[in-house]
């Protein structure tokens, strides 16, 4: 296994309907159940990461921080948004759970690096909400941790619609590929049928 997909934060509270929900999030949602599907059948690591705030996370409005109460560990709220769900095997990543620090990345005081190390993942691709936020955090700290990483276009959505294009330069400038989830898939069957024909 060389590959991993992290799918970040697509929680309740950040899905259609939710206390901080980005934009257009329906629409995600079964595309990417069904892109999720076919990466486990091709032996691709998934990683869910979730917020898991305390109910006094300095992000919240509540103790001065920028953002609604949200994703409150334990919470109904907090869960993977329908259809998506883990499954036996998947990693599971919980972020943001002390008070202090914004918690946008997935590798941020998280395992997920050592997991994904031992896994023997060198590829990441991500995907998920909020593309400007915790996207964006967890694609930059994947390359600075020193996996190869892509970001999924068509499976991701922000916040502010006009904070795509810049992110998406930023994350260019720091060698992030910017791809779509069938470009990333192909690449990876390609690359099996190489390995195979080398073996032969």
């Amino acid at each position: 296994m060389t590959r991993a997909l992290i799918v970040v934060d697509v929680q309740r509270d950040f899905c259609e309907g939710g206390t901080l929900a980005a934009s257009d999030t329906l629409s995600l949602l079964n595309p990417l159940r069904e892109f999720i599907a076919t990466s486990r059948q091709d032996s691709i690591k998934i990683v869910f990461t979730q917020d898991w705030h305390p109910q006094n996370h300095n992000s919240f409005a509540t103790e001065g921080g920028p953002w609604p109460v949200h994703c409150v560990a334990g919470s109904p709220e907090a869960e993977l948004m329908p259809p998506l769900a883990a499954e036996a095997g998947d990693v599971i990543i919980h972020k943001g759970q002390t008070r202090e620090g914004a918690g946008y990345s997935g590798f941020e005081s998280t395992p997920l690096a050592e997991q994904l190390r031992a896994l023997a993942v060198h590829e990441v691709a991500v995907c998920g909400v909020a593309t400007e936020y915790c996207v964006r955090a967890t694609a930059l700290d994947a390359a600075k941790a020193g996996f190869r990483v892509a970001v999924l276009t068509d499976l991701i959505r922000p916040v502010q619609l006009s904070a795509v294009a810049p992110t998406l330069q930023e994350l260019t400038a720091q060698g992030i590929a910017i791809t779509d989830s069938r470009s990333w898939q192909k690449t990876d069957q390609q690359d099996l049928r190489h390995r195979q024909s080398s073996v032969r």
